[in-house]
């Protein structure tokens, strides 16, 4: 639950990010950043072990 909440916040960020920095080359990359990263956060976790 923690995750999908993580993943709502940078999704929602990243949005506001593109909403306000309409013409900022530089915004729009670090809402594109935010966004990845959120997606990351989904991504299953590796460290189980043997």
């Amino acid at each position: 639950m923690k995750r999908f909440a993580a993943l709502c916040l940078a999704a929602w960020s990243a949005a506001a990010l593109l909403y306000f920095g309409r013409h900022s080359v530089a915004l729009i990359a670090l809402s594109g950043v935010i966004a990845l990263a959120g997606f990351d956060l989904l991504r299953p976790d590796t460290n189980t072990g043997s």
